[in-house]
């Protein structure tokens, strides 16, 4: 059943495939979860190319549904936490077949190796990273902050509420306008490497 999905001739979606990349056995028989990680490897890193229209096209869907206009949100807006999960998996599944070191389920193990492999230079790794671990703390603060894992919008201006995440997050001496402005400049910059790293 696997096969016949996730296969060349399957009728996966290509972000199904992509989320592949995550795919790894945590309970049950090993030998059949070795299998489906071989598949798993044949079909994502061996199989057809990379499709960087269909991951924009899913990017763009998600934009528009699940971020109101105006909005920021940490996870969903342009530069922000799915972003960098998806140029780190574009770049692990055109480079996973010459550097298996990249064929990784964690997002920061891969982009480490990524680095390790010379596919990002460390300036490069060092921005996503730092930028990955902000918007982690801010996304971590605002579902402890509204008490659930739906809202991650971030607050629309009052420094106020900024202040209240910065505390939350941790960053002491921070003001909310100092936060805003830094979570702001990183997601600007992530949109940025993010087309340039995967060639549009």
């Amino acid at each position: 059943a696997f096969r016949r999905y996730y296969g060349p001739e399957g009728p996966a979606w290509p972000y199904e495939r992509q989320a592949l990349v995550k795919a790894r056995p945590v309970a049950g028989d090993a030998a059949l979860g070795a299998r489906v990680v071989a598949l798993r490897d044949e079909y994502v890193y061996a199989g057809p190319p990379f499709d960087l229209a269909a991951m924009r096209a899913m990017r763009e869907r998600q934009l528009r549904h699940l971020v109101p206009g105006g909005a920021l949100n940490a996870k969903y807006s342009s530069g922000g936490l799915v972003d960098i999960e998806y140029l780190v998996q574009g770049l692990q599944m055109r480079h996973g077949g010459e550097h298996p070191a990249v064929r990784r389920e964690n997002t920061l193990e891969t982009l480490d190796a990524l680095g390790q492999a010379g596919v990002v230079t460390p300036a490069q790794h060092d921005h996503l990273r730092a930028a990955y671990t902000l918007l982690r703390r801010a996304i971590d603060a605002l579902r402890i902050v509204r008490g659930n894992a739906d809202d991650l919008t971030l607050p629309p201006g009052n420094d106020e509420e900024w202040l209240y995440l910065a505390r939350r997050m941790g960053e002491a001496g921070e003001t909310g306008a100092d936060l805003r402005r830094r979570l702001s400049e990183q997601m600007a910059h992530t949109s940025a490497l993010s087309a340039k790293l995967l060639g549009e």
